[in-house]
């Protein structure tokens, strides 16, 4: 591990410091009441967030195209849009733990990251040399970015289900309701990722002249939009209660993460046309 984060890059190891040290931040901040404290490791988290910014643009710069091909580049831009994500909701909604929860998501994908990273930077193959590539990849991570933050949103809601007092917070409201958060995350995560499987469909009638391949992650990313739509829909049965409710997200959430993590492991992976490049 060591040894792989001295062969990385000088803006990788500023960009990983800045999450460990924006982590430490929030850490801290939970044992002080103090709107200060709440600020600070929103603002770490931030200056993380532009130096994954600048750590992107580079490779891209690198690379000469979208740096989204390799196992490698996907986990950085994944913790890009989970940062994104996680500092608008913590502005938006002003939550100090979930903002703890990203950063230390983040930090745990930028050391899965140490392990996968990239040899040699790897070409696109033809047909990832379209327009298409990049607003179908962004839209999915956009996605991707929004669901994780949700099913954090998810998990406090299970474990606080009264809701919190205002001193975990960065505003002035008496509790934070985390059913509603997580229903508004959703709601923005679900727009993308039904924004993504329609351009993946696009994509492949232009590219192979079929609109579904029935590729195994394919059927795993349509698994992932029903039980995000399933979600939406249960909330309109009385019956259906906030904690099943975050249960679904959870679930969703894991479907996702096989759906990104899991492919190699189905005995249909050397046929699938949506595996990473692993080096």
């Amino acid at each position: 591990m060591l040894e792989s984060l001295y062969y990385t890059s000088i803006l990788f190891k500023v960009t990983f410091l800045g999450y460990f040290i924006a982590l430490l931040g929030y850490v801290f901040g939970l044992f002080k009441k103090g709107k200060l404290f709440g600020y600070i490791p929103i603002g770490l988290f931030a200056l993380a967030f532009l130096s994954c910014t600048i750590l992107i643009v580079d490779r891209w710069i690198e690379a000469g195209r979208p740096p989204f091909k390799s196992f490698y580049e996907s986990l950085i831009f994944a913790s890009w849009t989970i940062s994104l994500v996680s500092l608008v909701v913590e502005r938006r909604f002003k939550i100090r733990l979930i903002g703890l929860l990203s950063a230390l998501g983040v930090v745990l994908i930028f050391f899965y990251a140490l392990t996968k990273r990239d040899v040699e930077i790897i070409a696109l193959p033809p047909a990832l040399q379209t327009w298409m590539f990049i607003p179908h990849v962004i839209s999915y991570f956009l996605a991707y970015g929004a669901l994780f933050v949700a099913g954090l949103s998810a998990v406090l809601y299970l474990a606080f289900p009264g809701g919190l007092a205002s001193h975990h917070s960065l505003g002035e409201q008496s509790r934070i309701d985390f059913a509603d958060t997580t229903y508004q995350i959703t709601r923005f995560g679900f727009l993308f990722l039904t924004a993504g499987l329609l351009l993946g469909a696009w994509w492949g009638q232009n590219a192979w002249s079929n609109y579904w391949g029935w590729d195994p992650k394919e059927n795993w990313a349509f698994i992932t939009w029903l039980i995000f739509a399933a979600y939406l829909h249960f909330r309109n049965l009385p019956s259906f209660g906030n904690k099943k409710l975050a249960w679904v997200v959870i679930i969703g959430v894991l479907a996702i993460i096989f759906t990104y993590l899991g492919m190699d492991y189905l005995p249909t992976a050397a046929d699938s046309l949506h595996v990473y490049s692993k080096n």
